[in-house]
């Protein structure tokens, strides 16, 4: 999710966006999924792959279905929304196409991992600001916290910069050349926003007004899956691996209760389907809706795609990578303006 700045607050306690028990899955039990499926799988190529597979299918592809709940499940969302629909996956097509002709698979893999890395960092920016307006607080007015969630990411990234990695996700990739100081540079604007950060909790904790819990583990999460995918684990694409289960599980959990909060007073009789998912009680069906329709979405484009002798891989990744890009899009344009997918 590029950002929800806009979003209105959710009912609930002002700690946290739904209750304890949501908000402990999305923050806790999200992380700890990324930390062990991540973990497993550091311990051979077998085991990657299979949490590859479990990634992709289980919460990958549903977690970009989950994006089309917000403004493609009703004739109303779809009419408004239709260049996003169907206007703009040829653009997007053909401007992969286009970074593929220029520079290849090298080209393609660079866009992706950097896009990516803002991708998430953006969603860490809204969930956080979500918890602001949540708790009551003003979000513009928290520039330390917006500050600890962007200088971790920026520090990953100087810090990969610097590895000069050779291969990511099995192809090719560009990193530009980043001296050591320049790493240290952005470790310590990371370490002392984190440290202010906390002390301003700890001060406010001691004089018995602490702040949300909700906001403050959220970003603890964030740090911390933030510093294991780009600074602890060395290879790129194994942390690569931890952040990317992270982000399509919490994306999964977080559409779901944008969506119940849309829909709190009930099944709209315009929008009867996506009502009746949304219901409190509806999560697991509205997760596996998310998987078959994101299922056979790929499942068909890989048939497609299998049909096609290998000297057409580049086509297969502008194809998927176009998938990625577009709810990139997409994504940014639903959550940045206010309503517009309500």
């Amino acid at each position: 999710m590029a950002v929800v700045e806009h979003a209105p607050a959710f009912a609930g306690s002002v700690d946290w966006l739904r209750g304890p028990r949501f908000d402990l899955s999305l923050i806790v039990g999200v992380l700890a999924l990324a930390l062990v499926l991540g973990a497993a799988g550091c311990a051979s190529p077998a085991l990657f792959a299979a949490v590859l597979v479990v990634d992709f299918w289980l919460l990958a592809y549903p977690h970009a279905a989950s994006t089309f709940t917000r403004i493609a499940f009703d004739r109303e969302g779809a009419r408004a929304h239709a260049f996003l629909l169907f206007g703009l996956p040829p653009l997007v097509f053909a401007a992969t196409a286009g970074a593929v002709a220029l520079g290849g698979v090298l080209a393609l893999n660079t866009i992706y991992f950097f896009w990516q890395s803002w991708h998430y960092t953006r969603q860490s920016y809204g969930i956080a600001r979500a918890y602001h307006r949540s708790a009551g607080v003003d979000p513009a007015g928290d520039r330390l916290s917006d500050l600890v969630v962007f200088s971790w990411p920026l520090w990953g990234l100087l810090h990969r910069a610097h590895e000069q990695p050779a291969l990511f996700y099995g192809g090719p990739i560009w990193l530009p050349p980043v001296p050591k100081p320049v790493v240290v540079a952005g470790g310590a604007l990371a370490l002392g926003a984190l440290a202010l950060w906390t002390a301003r909790h700890l001060r406010a904790l001691g004089s018995g007004r602490p702040r949300s819990a909700g906001h403050a583990l959220f970003v603890l999460s964030h740090v911390v899956i933030t510093a294991v995918s780009y600074l602890v684990v060395r290879e790129i694409t194994l942390g690569w691996l931890f952040i990317n289960i992270w982000h399509n599980a919490q994306y999964l959990l977080f559409v779901w209760a944008m969506n119940a909060r849309r829909f709190r007073h009930g099944v709209d009789p315009r929008r009867p389907f996506l009502s009746r998912l949304c219901q409190p009680d509806q999560a697991l069906r509205y997760a596996l809706v998310c998987l078959a329709l994101s299922s056979a979405f790929y499942f068909t484009l890989g048939q497609a795609m299998g049909r096609m002798a290998w000297e057409v891989l580049p086509f297969v990744l502008i194809c998927h990578q176009t998938v990625n890009f577009h709810h990139y899009i997409v994504d940014a344009v639903i959550w940045r303006s206010r309503g517009r997918a309500g």
